[in-house]
């Protein structure tokens, strides 16, 4: 088919949007993909997720959600982007490509439609080459797991089946998201996660929260013990856990994490190492690192380790600029992290637990490098080893980070890179978590919750670096809660004790998502939060919440924020909420009296109303002399 300004491998998410755009600027533009346009996220992610999680709440029947998924998901017909993209001059080539030398790929034509063979190989040659082939699913090392049914989270959530009885094996956002649109159609649900709690890579309340939500859907919950064993039966299956439990279902449902497809890709024609389990790396202009030409090879979507639609879009907008001739960096310091459940979880920037996490890969990182440098490899530039086609399927819906099933080292460390927020500490060092008074009362599992959060923070702790300084706020304390009868939620905000600016947020509660945007502008913007503690949010909203705790953190004593309000002059919060100097709160305490001179001379009131009410109206305020009212 010739040569190309721009060949793309992978039509998902990255892949579409990267495309389009490059094409739009004039450019030759060529896209290989043997699956669905699109990727997984619009067929077989979030968009039949939250369709089903949206008519579980309006308590439609299976049969009417599962019609209404497959409306919105176009009945896995993909003609429709396909033509799309055809209408904006990409040319779309249904095939696998495989790199053969810098600046060439060779595709291999999908069979026609009753075809049973693959079709020719063509040669295309690139001057940019943009990897997008998204992630695959992966099993845990279970003892007898191809024997029983099992279901991968796609299969999930495009069956038309309702099972009886399920297990959902791994606790990250889409086994949490699966677990509710089972258990609120009336499977008998058991959700199995080998780490201590729900959500292992965020805040322990958030979890907490999730799990005791998911209970209250008929759920039943296993944590902290890993599957170690599956065996078929008459009636379904049974899974056992390492502490001895056995769990009897008709079907399970793997939700343990995904992976780069990245094999047969023929990276090692570009000179780059393939380590099975790594993302792509990348600079911050999302060029690949150590890639060799001719041609220049850029990466976006789930191979880089991002884990959501959202930031794969991101990284495609970053790349499509590049390769135009601008100069744009990606910066992933504010990429929302979403579970669309019931309360749902909302999750930016640098959060306590990933901080951690973050600072002990660093010096994992530091030590791997030492010793690849000795055996005389660069451990910069690993790729990953797969199974995938080269379509793009993206894990556009997110990863179920931190399962912990089967986790070998190798496993827990690709989890950890499948995380897209870093936090921005030199080498050597480890920010600090320091919680704040708690505010408000909220209910009992949130303040239970809350607690557990603070003491692993208080425990979690470091000597050294920039330190987090943590608040927290009830939504049932806001009167949209009140209103709404749902006083179960709660939000921590975390600012970096040494600048000021807001650095990350986790939000449980109502379609947390519509209103913790802002927080995703405050972090990207770095905006102080003495800044943030002076926005008014409208009446009644969840919002408030987030006044409660910006507020306390510009009134943390003992930080640099607090320490840059004592430079300005201003004194701590009014019991009105508002930043006032000391004689202004005394001016609006002062009494309301009446005039000692008695009543005037009555006045004829225009209204048809009694002689008390006269009176009433007649009556006279009185201020001193030097009331500024």
């Amino acid at each position: 088919m010739g040569a190309f300004d721009v060949v793309v491998l992978g039509g998902g998410t990255a892949g579409v949007h990267v495309a389009t755009e490059v094409a739009d600027g004039g450019q030759a533009v060529a896209l290989v993909e043997a699956g669905l346009i699109g990727g997984e996220s619009p067929y077989l992610a979030c968009v039949p997720s939250n369709s089903l999680l949206l008519s579980a709440a309006r308590d439609q029947t299976w049969e009417d959600a599962v019609a209404r998924r497959t409306e919105v998901t176009g009945g896995l017909d993909d003609s429709a982007p396909a033509r799309r993209l055809r209408r904006a001059g990409v040319t779309v080539i249904r095939g696998t490509g495989r790199i053969t030398a810098p600046g060439t790929v060779e595709v291999r034509l999908a069979p026609d439609a009753g075809q049973a063979a693959a079709g020719p190989t063509v040669p295309l040659a690139y001057s940019d080459l943009v990897i997008a082939t998204g992630c695959e699913p992966v099993a845990p090392p279970i003892e007898g797991l191809p024997d029983i049914p099992a279901w991968t989270t796609a299969e999930g959530l495009c069956s038309p089946d309702l099972p009886r009885r399920l297990i959902v094996l791994g606790g990250g956002p889409a086994g949490c998201e699966l677990t509710q649109i089972y258990a609120s159609f009336g499977s008998q649900v058991t959700l199995v996660e080998a780490e201590a709690a729900l959500l292992p890579g965020e805040p322990a309340f958030a979890g907490e929260i999730l799990a005791a939500a998911l209970r209250r859907a008929g759920a039943e919950i296993y944590l902290g013990s890993r599957a170690t064993k599956a065996e078929r039966t008459p009636d379904g299956l049974t899974l056992a856990l390492a502490d001895g439990t056995r769990i009897d279902a008709d079907r399970l449902l793997l939700a343990t994490g995904r992976r780069p497809r990245l094999g047969g890709l023929g990276l090692d024609a570009l000179g780059l190492e393939i380590t099975p389990g790594m993302p792509l790396p990348t600079t911050t202009r999302c060029e690949v690192a150590g890639a060799s030409g001719p041609g220049r090879v850029w990466a976006a979507g789930d191979v880089t380790g991002t884990t959501n639609t959202h930031a794969s879009h991101y990284q495609a907008s970053v790349v499509a600029a590049n390769i135009g001739g601008q100069q744009r960096e990606a910066d992933y310091s504010a990429i929302p992290r979403c579970v669309f459940t019931m309360p749902s979880v909302f999750a930016v920037g640098v959060v306590p637990g990933i901080a951690a996490a973050d600072q002990d890969e660093a010096e994992e990182d530091a030590e791997a490098g030492e010793e690849d440098a000795e055996a005389g490899r660069d451990a910069a530039s690993p790729a990953v080893a797969g199974h995938g086609s080269g379509s793009d399927h993206g894990s556009d819906h997110g990863s179920d980070h931190g399962s912990g099933h089967g986790a070998a080292a190798a496993d827990d460390r690709t989890r950890r890179m499948l995380r897209i927020a870093r936090v921005p500490a030199e080498a050597g060092t480890q920010p600090q978590a320091q919680t704040a008074a708690e505010t408000g009362a909220a209910a009992a599992v949130t303040a239970a919750a809350a607690a557990r959060s603070a003491e692993a923070d208080r425990n979690a702790a470091a000597a050294h670096g920039p330190r987090l300084i943590t608040a927290r706020a009830s939504l049932g304390d806001t009167t949209r809660a009140h209103l709404g009868q749902d006083d179960l939620g709660c939000l921590e905000l975390y600012a970096d004790a040494e600048t000021g600016v807001l650095a990350g947020a986790v939000a449980v509660g109502p379609d947390a998502a519509s209103w913790m945007g802002e927080v995703t502008l405050a972090i990207r913007a770095k905006i102080s939060v003495a800044v943030l503690a002076d926005v008014v949010h409208a009446f009644p909203t969840y919002g408030e919440a987030l006044e409660t705790a910006l507020r306390e953190l510009a009134g943390t004593g003992g930080s640099k924020i607090f320490a840059y309000q004592q430079e300005k002059g201003t004194g701590p919060l009014s019991e009105l909420d508002m930043e006032t100097p000391e004689g202004d709160a005394i001016e609006q305490h002062q009494d309301v009296v009446e005039d000692e001179t008695g009543a005037a001379a009555r006045r004829e009131v225009p209204l048809d109303v009694n002689e008390a009410d006269a009176a009433e109206q007649e009556r006279a305020v009185g201020f001193d002399d030097d009331d500024y009212r």
